[in-house]
């Protein structure tokens, strides 16, 4: 979740130049600001797996288990630059998601509302040595973006039980000084965020301009 000033990475390493402590004073303030939308996101995550199956040991696999303890702690924010995307830009400030059963019940479904398509049943032959271990026998051979179980209703199944928990929340409604991504959808961290209703983008925007100031002042008067 980020928040964008023009100059503010260089901002960032004049401060840690120049003035060492105001650059931990910004980061702190940054870190205050941020965190109660950190604290609300995690209160989103349910207390128990979405789907009874999801938190047995039985689910272990490419899967990951779900943990409540482990996706709410995973939820947590950082005041050091990002690296940079596929456009060059970096965030200075933002609310990050380190739980990877986390990040699947933020987003499922966020790209298909009713599921991944399951992956057809096909019989394995010897005219591919690459299915010779399943020769004469039924197995699933997925393509990017479907999904291998043999429930052919797993996909929506799976998104209407999470959305029991919670419901995707589109954090760009919102308005407001800040960078815009398609992506800002979620059940936890952008719902935290559409809630607040830009009021911490706004004040992390302007803490960075009042860290600017300072800097500009400190620096002028030597």
């Amino acid at each position: 979740m980020p928040a964008e000033v023009k100059g503010a990475l260089e901002l960032r390493k004049a401060l840690k130049q120049f003035t060492p402590d105001l650059a931990k004073e910004t980061q702190k303030e940054l870190g205050l600001l941020l965190k109660p939308i950190t604290q609300k996101a995690r209160g989103f995550i349910p207390s128990a797996a979405p789907l009874s199956g999801w938190g047995k040991e039985s689910a272990a696999g490419r899967f990951p288990i779900w943990s409540s303890q482990a996706a709410k702690r995973g939820i947590g924010y950082k005041t050091t630059p990002s690296k940079p995307n596929r456009s060059g830009f970096r965030a200075l400030a933002r609310i990050v998601n380190n739980s990877a059963a986390g990040a699947i019940y933020e987003t499922a479904g966020r790209v298909n509302p009713a599921g991944r398509l399951q992956a057809e049943t096909v019989t394995g032959t010897n005219t591919n040595p690459k299915y010779a271990a399943y020769l004469g026998k039924k197995f699933k051979s997925p393509s990017k973006g479907q999904g291998s179980s043999y429930n052919p209703n797993a996909g929506k199944q799976f998104i209407d039980a999470i959305n029991k928990d919670g419901l995707i929340v589109d954090a760009n409604t919102q308005t407001g000084a800040g960078r815009r991504s398609r992506k800002m959808k979620g059940r936890a961290i952008y719902r935290a965020w559409y809630e607040d209703g830009g009021k911490t983008n706004a004040a992390v925007l302007k803490a960075i301009e009042k860290s600017k100031a300072k800097f500009d002042a400190a620096v002028g008067a030597r």
